[in-house]
């Protein structure tokens, strides 16, 4: 396919995609949510058809074909000559630059889909009215014609255990417009985007991935150099290694070590997507309620309003003009003739102190709310997801959060900040949101992480009862408290929980001997 037809194409489906608005109402009809989950998988089988062949073109590295083209290094060069070689060069580039945007936008656009998918597969569980065979997680994409594979229909069940936040997906960048949709926040919403990427970009303690090696090998009677890269492995006799491979008279001269430092959500793409989904969400979320309780936290909420109408009519009077005067002067100028007109200042041009004093905690209260709010949703919605699954799952399924690590470091731990009571406070009162404070919460994720190393390979099951039991436990809930931020039976947590304090003080010679297996 010719390199012009190939962007074009591309982007005109991601056109196609911008264009669709994504609904969720109705979401829990089985017709209405196949719809949407068929939609969103076709798209995706169509992105990845487009970026391999991207990365089959060259795509991921076009400014490389450009080296070979400029200025002769030897000889004399006519200007004629010069132009065309500079005419050729920036089409070239031009044409780099074009590869380069498209492919950052599929790969954006990849992402957003995944998050999205895995969003709904968490959501819903799909079960056949005839044979109650039930589709759930990747399973869901052998549904066809939205009937089961006996040609029954389908009923939906919501997982309320689940991990899901649907509510991101029409925010997701799908059609690669992360840059649009960025330059579309506010500016206390650029802030908080970025303080997200920082949370997702937390980085693990350095931890060696491969080892190279400057060996000695005896070949045809003489001595031989070689430089060789193998994996790192814990614990590994790399001497030993060597020998096996290269002959027993093999001999390591040199030996390096390259780490790695993964991140908690270990891809760009996805840190960008996730962060811009949360913060624009949380952002139409607070402004929902933002005036009442602005009105109810203030003293004179209507002088208030009428300053920031008065700043954003002078703002807008400053645009206007452009005699080389600064911007910064008019606006002041403009905005002293407002306020004076509107009787908020004094003769001198004074705010009154309970306009000033209102003005700071509005400052305060929304800048608090924008940044703390965002945080709060997607640690909430990791924190679940470590809890609420093992291992072995975060390792094979992407689940809601794609390249999340399945284990945390103690660094990467220290993300997990505790919530800020007062900003839950006005969540519970003004949003419909299970969320509830936890004290402590690094040090509950660090003994769930304990829990999961005691229990590899002992073929336990590990679900929403466990995690909400050492929730009880280490954060010092009751049994109902954890039961109801999990929407499970006090009894599973109750049971969950007295399994747990058994482990740690065994009084049964069962419970000592399976300690035992345990600690092997």
């Amino acid at each position: 396919m010719n390199e012009s037809v190939l962007i074009g194409k591309s982007e005109r489906f991601l056109d196609q995609i911008k264009r669709n608005d994504i609904s969720l109402s109705d979401i829990e009809s089985p017709e209405k949510f196949l719809t949407l989950y068929n939609y969103l998988k076709q798209n995706m089988d169509t992105l990845q058809d487009m970026r391999e062949t991207m990365e089959i073109k060259g795509y991921t590295a076009p400014y490389r074909s450009i080296n070979k083209y400029g200025r002769p290094l030897t000889g004399e060069t006519k200007a004629e000559d010069m132009y065309d070689v500079s005419r050729h060069t920036q089409y070239f580039r031009m044409n780099a630059a074009a590869k380069k945007n498209i492919l950052d936008r599929v790969k954006s656009a990849m992402s957003s889909h995944r998050i999205a998918i895995g969003h709904l597969e968490e959501f819903a569980t799909l079960e056949c009215t005839c044979c109650q065979r039930k589709y759930k997680g990747h399973e869901i994409a052998l549904i066809k014609l939205n009937k089961c594979q006996c040609g029954g229909s389908l009923k939906l069940h919501v997982n309320t255990e689940g991990v899901y936040r649907l509510e991101i997906i029409p925010f997701l960048p799908l059609s690669g417009d992360y840059m649009v949709k960025l330059s579309e926040l506010s500016p206390r919403s650029r802030q908080a985007f970025r303080s997200i990427v920082r949370i997702l970009k937390q980085e693990k303690r350095g931890i060696v991935k491969t080892v190279s090696l400057v060996i000695k090998v005896m070949e045809d009677g003489r001595w031989v150099r070689k430089r060789v890269t193998i994996d790192a492995q814990d614990e590994a006799n790399y001497e030993k290694e060597i020998r096996s491979q290269y002959g027993s008279n093999a001999r390591i001269e040199m030996m390096q070590f390259h780490r790695k430092k993964p991140s908690i959500i270990n891809d760009k793409q996805v840190q960008t997507a996730l962060s811009l989904g949360y913060v624009k969400y949380a952002e139409t979320q607070i402004l929902q309620f933002l005036p009442a309780l602005l009105e109810k936290s203030l003293h004179d909420f209507g002088k208030v309003k009428e300053y920031q109408e008065s700043l954003e009519v002078a703002e807008r009077k400053a645009n206007k003009y452009d005699d080389g005067d600064d911007q910064d002067d008019l606006k002041k100028f403009f905005l002293k003739k407002e306020l004076k007109e509107k009787d908020i200042v004094d003769e001198e041009g004074n705010l009154n102190e309970t306009i000033q004093q209102d003005l700071k905690n509005k400052e305060l209260i929304e800048k608090n709310l924008f940044q703390e709010i965002p945080r709060i949703y997607i640690l909430w919605d990791l924190l679940r997801y470590y809890l609420t699954t093992s291992y072995d799952r975060r390792n094979k399924h992407s689940g809601p959060f794609p390249y999340l690590r399945p284990g945390l470091d103690s660094n990467q731990i220290k993300a997990f900040q505790d919530f800020k009571k007062d900003v839950l406070e006005i969540i519970q009162e003004h949003l419909c949101e299970k969320i509830g404070f936890i004290p402590g919460m690094g040090k509950v994720l660090f003994s769930k992480f304990s829990v999961e190393k005691k229990m590899k390979g002992l073929h336990l099951q590990m679900g929403s009862a466990l995690g909400a039991a050492i929730v009880a436990i280490e954060g010092n809930l009751t049994v109902e408290e954890t039961a109801e931020l999990f929407s499970i039976t006090p009894k599973a947590v109750q049971k969950e929980k007295e399994t747990l304090e058994t482990l740690q003080k065994p009084a049964s010679s069962k419970a000592r001997q399976f300690m035992a297996m345990m600690k092997k």
